[in-house]
């Protein structure tokens, strides 16, 4: 498995569409180092879910766009590490798009992935590509965040 990668902060999460708000918040320890910043996900449905991050990788100026990580009902995982505290993230229930779990912050994905590419700070999406609303979040933490898909 690759290395963990240190992931911004979700504290701004809100659902859209079908599904419930998905909220974030600060866990206590863990992570990857003493001044890192854990991304974790806790898919609290009962439906397998699929995230995507975009975040600064540790020792990183641009921003790594990722997905698509699946997270299994009612589990929890850790899917970056970062030492900036503003990240963005964007989740869906795997096979629908219509239950998902977004904010206001557009971000390029692709279907069906997987998908790994830096940020270009570009408003259009390349070919193959498509246009999400991501949450952006921040945090002043170190450790663990938690985003929380409710």
């Amino acid at each position: 498995m690759l290395k963990r990668l240190v992931l911004f902060v979700f504290c701004l999460a809100m659902g859209l569409g079908a599904s419930p708000a998905a909220f974030a918040q600060k866990g206590g320890g863990g992570g990857g180092g003493a001044q890192t910043i854990t991304i974790r996900v806790c898919n609290n449905t009962n439906d397998p879910a699929n995230v995507s991050v975009s975040y600064q990788p540790v020792n990183q100026s641009n921003f790594y766009n990722q997905g698509w990580f699946t997270v299994a009902p009612r589990a929890c995982s850790d899917l970056a590490e970062t030492t900036n505290g503003f990240f963005y993230a964007y989740g869906e229930v795997v096979n629908n798009g219509t239950r998902f779990w977004g904010g206001d912050f557009p971000l390029c994905v692709i279907y069906p992935g997987p998908f790994n590419f830096w940020s270009d700070n570009s408003s259009t999406c390349a070919n193959g590509q498509e246009l999400r609303n991501f949450v952006q979040t921040q945090t002043q933490s170190f450790g663990v965040y938690t985003w929380n898909l409710n």
